[in-house]
């Protein structure tokens, strides 16, 4: 979808801060929450019956206790779709803080609305999936000036100084750069037990990048960690098919290459197009989400691949959605990495708890595995998911405890 730069806007006299999401879909036992409605306004329902309309979000305190705004880049995402649901259960659940949410639709301007509108509600906590990566400062800044506890969520990290100059900035997201190096190593590994792997004989690894947001700083890491890793193990980095080629990658390093918005129609649309130029190239696909993975592999057996071992070109991803792990079961898919959208919510409503409640933020008192602290960042690791291993990639959106 078309991104427009700063909207209008801004509610008395206010510095516009743009609103953005991260996209990242993610696995479950129980996906069944795919809520992609279309509410572009901040107060939208939130799920499994919270407390959500703009009554209920106007005003720091309520008659159930604190409010919660919560502006989600896209409701169609499917790991958002798991992350929304778990924690509009565990908010029902609980009691302590009411949510109200709004749908961006991958769409800045849209989302410059709903940070106004919140902004106008005043809710105690504002908690953001922001991809207008370079206003993160701002958007905190403008928070601060309103006395709202800012809560970047899912997405690339306001800068250092942003977090000395501000009490009440958190950043809650997975480790992104471990999903890279976990792309990386897995495509290593199958280049090391197959012989095969370079189908042009060029002994370079030729390779297609689907990215998700090339500002975002999983698109980057994810990007540059898989290519450092590759190259890092002895591989020689060929032509980047559809991007801008590159060598000597580090960790972090901007690289370009097919941009699809963690787009599952988007990647499959594009590599359709690849293949028909340089479908004897492909050495293997690196995809940023789950849903652009599964497009790639869509458009490549459109083209009769994966028909056996000998026509099968390795793809990765990250999330370990539903079906993503059923391409792992089913050998499409070689790996892709357990974002889990269960630990992201219960670590955003968790920190609210404890804020509200006057208690620490550590570890500890977070209290979820693979969740630590580090000062105002909460980080959740990734585990890499591949056949022997899948029945790890599971979790319960349902599951209210924390």
């Amino acid at each position: 979808m078309k991104r427009r730069m700063f909207g209008a806007l801004v509610a008395a006299g206010l510095v516009s801060a743009l609103i953005a999401g991260c996209g990242s879909s993610n696995t479950a036992a129980t996906e069944a929450a795919k809520t992609a409605e279309s509410a572009g306004t901040a107060g939208a329902e939130s799920p499994a019956g919270t407390s959500g309309g703009a009554e209920a979000a106007a005003g720091t305190e309520s008659a159930g206790g604190a409010t919660a705004g919560v502006i989600w880049y896209n409701f169609a995402d499917t790991f958002i779709a798991n992350a929304r649901q778990c924690l509009g259960n565990v908010a029902a659940a609980d009691g302590t803080i009411k949510i109200s949410d709004a749908d961006s639709q991958n769409d800045i301007t849209v989302q410059d609305n709903n940070f106004n509108n919140f902004l106008t509600q005043k809710p105690k906590y504002l908690v953001i999936n922001n991809i207008n990566n370079p206003a993160a400062d701002s958007i905190a800044k403008t928070c601060t000036d309103n006395g709202i506890v800012a809560i970047f969520a899912n997405t690339t990290s306001p800068s250092d100084d942003a977090f000395a100059q501000n009490e009440n900035l958190w950043y809650v997201s997975s480790v992104s750069t471990q999903s890279g190096e976990n792309m990386g190593n897995a495509i290593v590994e199958y280049f090391n037990t197959h012989e095969n792997w370079d189908r042009n004989g060029n002994g370079k690894v030729d390779f297609i990048l689907l990215q998700g947001m090339q500002t975002f700083s999983d698109t980057i890491n994810r990007s540059s960690y898989s290519l450092a890793a590759i190259e890092g193990a002895g591989y020689e980095l060929g032509k980047n098919i559809g991007g801008d080629d590159v060598t000597g990658v580090k960790g972090g390093d901007s690289i370009n290459g097919v941009l699809c918005n963690f787009s599952r129609s988007e990647a499959q649309t594009n590599v359709e197009a690849l293949i028909a130029n340089y479908g004897d190239d492909i050495d293997c696909i690196l995809a940023d989400n789950d849903d652009e993975a599964l497009g790639a592999i869509a458009a490549l057996q459109a083209h009769g691949y994966f028909t056996d071992e000998s026509n099968t070109i390795p793809v990765v991803g990250v999330d370990a959605t539903v079906a993503g792990c059923e391409s792992i079961k089913n050998g499409t898919l070689l790996e892709t990495s357990l974002n889990n959208p269960v630990k992201l919510a219960k670590s955003i409503y968790k920190l609210m708890y404890l804020l509200e409640k006057g208690e620490a933020v550590t570890t500890e008192s977070i209290g979820l595995d693979g969740v630590h602290v580090e000062g105002h960042k909460i980080l959740i690791d990734y585990i890499s998911i591949t056949k022997d291993n899948v029945e790890e990639a599971s979790y319960d959106i349902n599951d209210t405890s924390f």
